[in-house]
């Protein structure tokens, strides 16, 4: 009967355990829930943050468009059309006093050198700027990128306009330096929570501003690489989760600056909100709801630690009483008052019934014990004792043999092969008493143990190597003997016809299971059979008693040349 496993427990464990097994699908749906509910933060505060960029992105876009029509409203007075030098100094110095969020106003000719400036002297040349080599080349207005400016030594952002002249002619241009500074007042209106970040990259990836400031980010510098690559590679705008140069998690919105939809951007606009900020949001929820569940459980083991006893608790203490005296635990046999469940009741009668019926079989039991045992005994030695007697026999007969050859003509051709023969036959005996499984033999082993045997009784004075490819293969008694019969005929003649002194000799036994079918294959390297060989004209005793034995295995035993003598047989595999 096949057995189950199980966990073997107690009853009171068990209702525990059931109690704890009725919470797991609350917590099953709590953590759906949850996981539901992050997924929704996520999204919200994905949206917030893409928003807030947006916003960011807008006020902007403000401050280009109103430095662009500024400046283009100063290229298009005559005063900048004719670079007239005196004149445009005071109107930029005038502009300059009313927007004291730019560094510096300036008016460059068509070389990049300085004519008139709110604040710079004249004669300065500026042309390796950015922004200045892109309006003299496309003379159109150009955003250029993070400078340091030449007054104050202030991070700034510049911008430049085209001064084209009534000829149509570029002349020069008007540069306006807008202090990065100016962000705070705006940023000052805003609500950010803390670790939300705000900050402004150039087209380069260098960070124009940062909120709040921090010794990781500082303005001037590349930002994070992975962050830049991201935006570099990303849509117009969108957001992505990473952590950021402080190795806080955040989810990044980011918006591209553009002037003209086909070109590059000229400045991004990022807004970081902390990936805590969800956490916040969820976890005080989830931790309500485990409170409520783990305060359930408390009070579900509670009723059931309270209820156990009158439930269970004295019934299941008078089994143990019973069980504890069938196993001799208990001297006394208790008093169990009877039990009208159904469950509990019926193993209570069962086991009555089970203690008066085991007493009988025990005794039973204990009587076959030892008729068995001494039966076993007796005949594991009657049959080691037949075995050896047996044995002893043949060696008996093998003696007499050898005394009555002595008055035999040939007598050592004799001697020889009625030695080889009881030989092979008193094998099997010592076999049968050696091996643990009565009745049968490996005759595969067998076949070894002859052919070492016989090149011993031959005594050849040429080394004979042996090849063995053989499988284990059951047999009956009778079976045995035929077998090892025959094998000896086999190896007897290839030890009298299959030795040369001219060559290394080889024996090669094959004996191999074919579903219901045993392969034999018995051969020499001698000189193998004569031309005229066959068995019908063979007049050898060994050759016509081996093919009376196939014969009686139910085989036929055929022969071939074939680098040597070589005998096969095929013949039933015999049941056991």
């Amino acid at each position: 009967m096949k057995s189950r496993k199980g966990i073997f427990i107690s009853i009171q464990k068990a209702q525990y355990y059931i109690v704890l097994i009725s919470l797991i699908p609350a917590l099953i749906i709590i953590s759906i829930s949850e996981n539901k509910r992050a997924h929704q933060w996520e999204t919200i505060t994905a949206q917030e943050a893409l928003n807030q960029a947006n916003s960011i992105a807008q006020f902007q876009y403000s401050i280009t468009e109103s430095t662009r029509q500024m400046l283009a409203t100063l290229a298009a007075l005559p005063e900048f059309k004719e670079l007239n030098t005196i004149a445009m100094k005071p109107i930029l110095q005038n502009i300059h006093a009313q927007n004291n969020a730019y560094l510096n106003f300036t008016a460059l000719n068509a070389q990049g050198v300085i004519m008139a400036s709110s604040r710079l002297e004249p004669g300065v040349s500026l042309k390796g700027r950015p922004h200045i080599e892109a309006v003299l080349r496309n003379a159109r207005f150009s955003p250029g990128s993070y400078i340091v400016g030449l007054v104050e030594n202030t991070p700034s952002f510049s911008y430049a306009y085209p001064i084209i002249s009534e000829q149509g002619a570029l002349i020069g241009a008007i540069a306006a330096t807008y202090k990065l500074s100016s962000y705070e007042t705006y940023i000052k209106e805003l609500t950010i929570s803390k670790d939300t970040v705000l900050g402004i990259v150039d087209r380069y990836g260098t960070r124009l501003f940062y909120y709040p400031p921090s010794a990781t980010n500082p303005l001037g510098k590349p930002i994070k690489y992975e962050v830049w690559e991201r935006m570099l590679q990303g849509k117009e705008r969108d957001v992505f989760l990473m952590s950021g140069s402080d190795g806080i998690k955040r989810f990044y919105a980011y918006a591209k600056l553009k002037l003209v939809p086909d070109e590059q951007p000229y400045m991004y606009v990022v807004y970081g909100i902390p990936y805590q900020v969800i956490m916040d949001r969820v976890l005080p929820i989830l931790y309500q709801e485990l409170a409520l569940i783990l305060g359930t459980m408390g009070l579900a083991i509670l009723l059931t630690r309270l209820s156990y006893k009158s439930l269970f608790g004295h019934r299941l203490s008078a089994l143990i009483d019973f069980t504890r005296f069938i196993s001799h635990e208990q001297e006394t046999f208790p008093k169990i008052e009877p039990d009208p469940t159904k469950d509990l009741g019926i193993i209570q009668k069962a086991l009555y019934s089970m203690y008066t019926t085991l007493q009988d079989q025990n005794r039973k039991q204990q009587e076959y014990d030892t008729a068995l045992q001494k039966a076993i005994q007796e005949k594991t030695l009657l049959i080691k004792e037949v075995h050896h007697r047996v044995k002893n026999d043949f060696q008996l007969i093998q003696s007499l043999i050898n005394l009555e050859s002595v008055n035999c003509e040939n007598i050592e051709a004799f001697k020889e092969a009625i030695e080889s023969r009881i030989t092979s036959m008193s094998l099997v005996h010592q076999m049968l008493y050696e091996t643990t499984t009565q009745g049968c033999i490996d005759l595969a082993m067998y076949a070894r143990e002859i052919i070492g045997l016989l090149i011993n009784i031959k005594g050849t004075n040429f080394p004979i190597s042996l090849d063995f490819q053989t499988e284990a293969i059951l047999a009956p008694v009778d079976t045995a003997i035929t077998f090892g019969l025959l094998l000896n005929e086999l190896v007897m003649n290839s030890l009298k016809h299959g030795l040369s002194s001219e060559q290394p000799s080889r024996f090669t036994l094959i004996l191999t299971r074919q579903v219901t079918q045993v392969h034999l294959e018995f051969s020499d390297s001698g000189p193998g059979f004569p031309d005229d060989f066959s068995f019908a004209t063979s007049k050898g005793l060994g050759i016509q008693l081996a093919i009376g034995l196939a014969e009686q295995l139910g085989g036929t035993l055929r022969w071939e040349n074939n680098e040597g003598a070589r005998f096969i047989l095929d013949f039933p595999h015999p049941p056991i």
